[in-house]
Order: C-alpha cells, then structure tokens, then sequence
C-alpha cells in the first residue's frame, strides 16, 4: 500500500529491520525513510573491521542483512541490493593503465635510447676536439648519467606535489632545451653543460613519473606491467644507435642534435596522456554511479543520487619524500645492495667492447654484441614480467638468482677467447639486468607500499647516481694498474655476488628494531 510508512519506535535510536512498522505516510516519506534506514545500516558497516588500505581508505563493498519480511520490498530490496551498493569496479589492473604502461614504455625508448646511443655521439664530439683529454670528455657522461639518478628524489616529489603529466612536459621541454642549445658547439665545457647536465635533468624528470605511477594503476598485474615499461630501455638501445648513424652521416653532429630535439619534443604528448591514477579512479566512480542512477531511475532523485562510498573515503596523503625509511633496516638493505651491485651494472656492458678489442674481435663484431646483448634484454625483460606475475617463481627468489648469474658471467670473462664465448655472457648479463629492472621496483611497492615510491624508488636511484659519478673512474684505475680488464671484470663479478647474498639476508635484518616491511 502506498498510504503506509516505515517508521521507528524511537526518533533518537537507530534504525533496524526489528524496529520497522507500517503507518500511513507520502510517498516522499518513504524515500526520506529508506535513506535514512540505508545511511544508518551503513554506518554500521563502516564501524566494523572491512576497511582495507590501498594507497588510501576504502570500505569494501558493505553488505546490509534485512529482515526476512520487510515491509515493503519493492523499494527496500533495490537499495539493499548487492548490485546497487557494491560499489565501482577497481580501476587498478587494466583498462586506461595500459594506456600509461605504453606511454611510459616510449618514454623509456627514447630517453634511454638517447644515453645508450651516447657513445657514438662523443666519439664524433671529440673529432671537433681532438685535444680532448678523457677525463674532460668524460664529464659530458658522468653530468648526463649522474644528474639522471641523483635527482630522482627530488623528482620523485616533485610528482608527487604537481603530477606526472606537468613533470614529463617539463622535462622534456628541459631535454630539448639542452639540444638546442648544443648546437652552437663552443667547447667541452659548453657540452658538459647542455648535453651532460641539462639534458639529465630534463631525463630524469621526464623518466621517474613513469616509475611511480605504473606501481599506482597495478596490482595484481604490477610485475606484468613493469617488464613492458621496463622493456623500453633496450629497445631504445636497438634502435636508437643506428638513428643516430644515419642522423650525422646525413645531418651533421649539429644537425643530429636538433632532429634529436624534434624528436624528444613528442614526449609532450606522452606526457599529456600520462592521466594521475587519483583522476583516473574518479572517472571511473562517476561512470559507475551514472550507471547505478540510470537503473534506479524510479525511486526518488534523493536516493537516486545517493554515494555512499564517496562519503565514506577517507583519502590518504601521500608524502613528498619520507625521510624515515633511513632509519628503516630492510630498506637500507637496498641501498647497501645498489652500492654493490652498480659497479657491474651497466659497467659491464660498457666494457666489453675494450675486452673486445684485447682478444682481437673486429668493430663490427663489438656491434654485433652490443645489438645482440639489447635484443636479449628486450625478450628478457617481457618474459621476466610474464613468468614473474604468473607467480610461479618468487619475486624474491628470481631477483636474488638474476643477480648470481650476472655475476657467474662476468668471472667467466677472462676466460672468453672468441665472440661466441663473450655471447655467453652477454646472455647471462641480459638476464641479470633484465630481472632486476623488471622486479626491483615491484619488489619496493610490495615491501613498502605503492604509495611511499616516490620516497623508497628516489632514494634508490639517487644512490645509483652517486655510483654513477665514482665506479667509472674506479674501474678505469684498475685497469691502469693491473694493465688489462680481467681484475676489473672479477671486481664486477663479486660485486653482483655480494649483492644477491646481502639481499639474501633481508628476511633476517628485517627482525632487527624498528624494521617496517612487509614479507611474503
């Protein structure tokens, strides 16, 4: 009967199934009195212990018991469905994410395609300055791949306060900057300054969003996701080398570096397509709700519009850097492993053209494994992330195995007389590289949390850059007093080593005091 109304024993008790009789009321009454009957049931729900922490609060999908005779069910049992109040489909693990992932995916191609092709890029610098000592010239790389890791914190951040999409477009327009202004070629110092520092920056500041917000639009899938973002890198490798060729054989070394710029300058729209995760997740919501309205378009505007999970999040903030995870024992784990573990990586790949060389391979023979070796860690990084997020193997384990075969190749090295021979370990060094890009910053978001990446990733590839500036120099000393590269790649051997065995222990530097981590 439409004249009946729900009404409770007592206006200042809650509402509850027993308490519901029958009195004769408007239709209006109904409406005001479902709503109030569903926002009280579902205070209830958010007392008890269903929140789970995703990055912020959430209440997961409340359900509502009613009694098994409500009054009238036509209108109670819509609201109390589970269909009307389970609320929106998560927005993490597919959908627009593969949007980002590809974006980020370009990105990664271009900006290390651009260092990786570097090489050829200097030589044909330092025939415009043939009095060029190495340790001028090296400057240029040393500002370039330096600058690239020590400010990933403050990039990391700076993400965090104005969002990826202006982050990319400001770094690329950064990287362009530094191109252009190279053209004029007035000295090495000049160099240093546009190609080395300028262009760092700018990478850095274009490359670290693509890191932080593929870890927000994943979850299940996150492993997944990062061997395709990861797989950018080596494919930059593979194609931007010989770009780079053809580029100065036809345009010049000037004409090459504004080409460059022209092309670097379509990050823009890589930027512009980088959607934050927190919009995304509100597109999402809204077309869900426009949905929910759509089918309980015959009750009341008023509880038509009704959001109840919108009400109830709670939004969690992240910080720009937290600073406490130096007082974190698990985390430092990664920092003493990366100190380790960066005197091999990339320093093994880049000396072993000189090895090359000391056993009587030809250049083309030297190209053929630098191509070879960025094939193999294209393949390597999408089978990493496929077999990893299969979940057949242990992240952990596979990180730990990667790390020990890189190092088992680079001790095999002085014994490798022929080019077949350094394909072995151009094989075992991709794996290695493959598995520890791919899984690292998996690895920190399900240790630490998705949402501190900016703190927990910055950190890690600030140490990176400081290693950047000191190992080079290193290696080329011991080269230097033992006249030759077998000591150099023993070093680089153990350092992978020494880096697995102290990850190893993680599990157990994790009980220490004040240890904050999340293990399987």
């Amino acid at each position: 009967m439409m004249d009946k109304k729900l009404a409770t024993e007592s206006p200042s008790d809650d509402l509850s199934p027993g308490e519901i009789s029958t009195k004769s009321s408007s239709s209006s009454d109904i409406s005001d009195t479902c709503t109030s009957y569903i926002k009280d049931s579902y205070d209830k729900s958010v007392s008890s212990p269903s929140i789970e922490q995703n990055g912020s609060y959430i209440v997961d999908s409340p359900s509502f018991t009613l009694d098994p005779d409500p009054p009238d069910k036509s209108i109670v049992e819509i609201l109390a469905s589970p269909d009307t109040f389970e609320g929106p489909p998560s927005a993490k693990d597919g959908g627009y994410g593969w949007v980002v992932v590809f974006v980020v995916f370009i990105v990664n191609v271009v900006s290390a395609g651009y260092i990786k092709s570097f090489g050829i890029t200097y030589t044909l610098i330092l025939d415009y300055f043939p009095d060029t000592s190495g340790a001028a010239g090296g400057w240029i790389m040393g500002l370039l791949v330096g600058c690239r890791g020590l400010l990933s914190p403050a990039m990391g951040a700076l993400t965090v306060l104005i969002g990826p999409r202006k982050c990319v477009i400001i770094g690329t327009l950064i990287c362009v900057t530094g191109l252009l202004l190279a053209v004029p070629a007035f000295s090495i110092t000049y160099f240093a300054f546009t190609l080395g520092a300028l262009v760092g920056i700018g990478m850095c500041m274009s490359e670290t969003p693509g890191f932080l917000v593929v870890t927000d639009y994943f979850e299940k899938k996150r492993t997944l996701a990062n061997g395709f973002r990861a797989a950018g890198n080596p494919m930059g490798g593979i194609l931007f080398a010989p770009m780079m060729v053809l580029l100065q054989q036809h345009y010049g070394l000037r004409g090459a570096f504004i080409m460059v710029a022209g092309l670097m300058l379509q990050l823009v729209v890589c930027g512009m397509l980088m959607r934050p995760f927190h919009k995304h997740k509100q597109i999402v919501e809204n077309q869900y709700w426009m949905t929910r309205r759509q089918s309980i378009s015959t009750i009341d505007q008023q509880i038509a519009n009704l959001k109840v999970q919108q009400a109830y999040q709670l939004k969690k903030k992240k910080k720009p850097l937290d600073f406490t995870f130096f007082k974190n024992p698990p985390y430092l784990v990664y920092l003493v492993m990366v100190l380790c573990t960066n005197m091999a990586m990339p320093n093994a790949l880049l000396y072993a053209p000189v090895y090359g060389r000391l056993i009587g391979l030809t250049d083309l023979q030297n190209s053929l494994i630098a191509s070879y070796t960025s094939c193999c860690d294209f393949v390597m990084r999408l089978f990493c992330g496929w077999i990893f997020n299969k979940k057949i193997i242990k992240t952990e384990y596979g990180f730990i195995a990667g790390l020990v075969i890189g190092g088992i190749g680079c001790l095999i090295v002085p014994l490798c007389t022929n080019l077949w021979s350094l394909l072995i370990f151009a094989t075992m060094l991709s794996l290695c590289m493959a598995s520890f890009w791919t899984l690292v910053n998996v690895l920190l978001a399900d240790q630490f949390g998705g949402e501190a990446m900016a703190s927990t990733w910055g950190f890690f590839r600030m140490t990176q850059g400081i290693c950047s500036f000191i190992y080079p120099s290193i290696i080329g000393f011991i080269m230097d007093m033992t006249g030759g590269m077998t000591v150099p790649y023993i070093v680089m051997g153990l350092s992978l080593v020494v880096g697995a065995i102290i990850y190893a222990l993680q599990p157990l530097i994790a009980k220490l005091p004040g240890s904050k981590i999340t293990l399987p």
